[in-house]
């Protein structure tokens, strides 16, 4: 029974890698045709986020500038809040949230996402803002284990029920 879970597994993640190959790299490409809900999705996202963040921008340039001197202590900022230094935007793709909801809020995003041409995309898409992008890791959310608290936020939104067991096997433990 395991290797059959295992297999139907590795199985789901290469079909789900072979239509995202498939897919334009463009804003309508990442939303399945909904292009025109991108600002929709944005603003509301942006809403939600901000009731948890705890720094304006200045912090945030500030850790662009010198990121580990602007880490400030969750103590000092009042309960259940988090900083603005760094942010992982996990299924990417061509970078429609990191442009436009995490680079406005945290000096410094990662990317991580399966499909190459997408990360390639993301590079010109993101414009001079790209420049705080600090990795961009091509790999299955599956395959990817960050570093323990090396982030302030970590953005799943869209692909949040892309894995075989839904949430909870999208990132390891």
């Amino acid at each position: 029974m395991t290797s059959e879970v295992i297999e139907d597994e590795k199985q789901f993640y290469s079909k789900a890698k072979t239509y995202w190959k498939e897919v334009p790299a463009t804003v309508d490409g990442m939303l399945g045709g909904y292009g025109h809900i991108s600002s929709i999705d944005i603003n509301s996202s942006r809403k939600f986020l901000q009731r948890f963040l705890r720094v304006g921008r200045s912090a945030r340039i500030e850790a662009a500038v010198a990121p580990h001197s602007a880490r400030v202590p969750a103590s000092q900022e009042g309960p259940n809040k988090t900083g603005t230094s760094y942010a992982l935007d996990c299924g990417a793709g061509i970078g429609r949230i990191t442009k436009r909801l995490l680079l406005p809020l945290f000096g410094v995003v990662d990317m991580v996402d399966v499909t190459e041409d997408f990360l390639v995309k993301a590079k010109t898409y993101l414009g001079e803002e790209g420049k705080r992008v600090r990795n961009f890791f091509c790999c299955g959310l599956q395959d990817f284990s960050p570093e323990p608290q090396s982030y302030d936020v970590i953005w799943i939104q869209w692909v949040i029920g892309g894995g075989p067991a839904g949430a909870s096997q999208i990132l390891p433990p």
